[in-house]
């Protein structure tokens, strides 16, 4: 998903809360990560990155983290430290740490050079980097059937909409395979049409992150790799 300003402690949103909490208490807060992969004109990854500030701190100097099989360079991004640094020191964020901006988000929507994209949830299982991106439907996935018509549907939303609409989880998914992480897109309902909450007693449909399962949704199908379980059956799959 593209990089959204965060207000809990441990994540993106409030919604997510639950998941992240299982995730800490499993691997502990160092083997949890949120990467960020910045991108610049013509769209080629610069640079990934770990964030730092006042509203989210699942980021640490001293985290387990995934390395880039391609060589592109890892950096932690501290706006808490005083003064805020970029580790290691590099004068491309040094636009970023303004005191003007709260957060990397803040400078991105202020200017059209970079853009950034986030990988939702990151972690260390002690063998092996998994992570998933998650997306939400508030119409409830009653049966396989019925999670696989809606999911199905999902490049009618907006954000999927034109020629690149879905270039960010084409994005995401090469980021991922870069990073060496077993990647995931899972869907997973809401308790109601209004509001973000995680219907912890629903079911969820979830595949693999891949080129190949993005195309395929943009498509308007259902990677057949799908799998329909509980919320609670994904949750002690994690």
């Amino acid at each position: 998903m593209s990089q959204t300003t965060p207000n809990y402690p441990y994540a993106t949103g409030t919604a997510e809360a639950p998941i992240i909490d299982m995730l800490v208490e499993k691997y502990g807060t160092k083997a949890l990560t949120s990467p960020i992969v910045l991108s610049g004109p013509s769209g080629d990854t610069l640079a990934y990155y770990y964030e730092r500030n006042a509203q989210n701190q699942i980021n640490s100097k001293d985290d387990i983290r995934p390395a880039s099989q391609s060589g592109i360079q890892t950096f932690f991004v501290d706006y808490m430290s005083n003064p805020r640094s970029a580790t290691p020191p590099a004068k491309l964020f040094n636009p970023f740490l303004s005191a003007s901006f709260d957060n990397s988000y803040d400078f991105i929507l202020q200017q059209d050079t970079y853009s950034t994209v986030d990988l939702d949830y990151v972690w260390f299982t002690g063998t092996a980097f998994k992570g998933f991106e998650l997306t939400t439907f508030w119409v409830p996935f009653s049966t396989e059937a019925e999670a696989r018509r809606l999911v199905s549907m999902i490049n009618r939303r907006p954000s999927w909409a034109g020629p690149n609409g879905a270039h960010a989880m084409i994005k995401i998914a090469l980021a991922a395979m870069d990073l060496n992480v077993e990647y995931y897109f899972v869907c997973a309902n809401t308790v109601g049409r209004v509001g973000s909450a995680l219907n912890t007693k629903g079911n969820v449909l979830f595949f693999p992150l891949t080129s190949n399962s993005v195309a395929a949704l943009a498509n308007g199908r259902v990677p057949a790799d799908a799998t329909f379980c509980t919320y609670q059956q994904f949750l002690s799959r994690l």
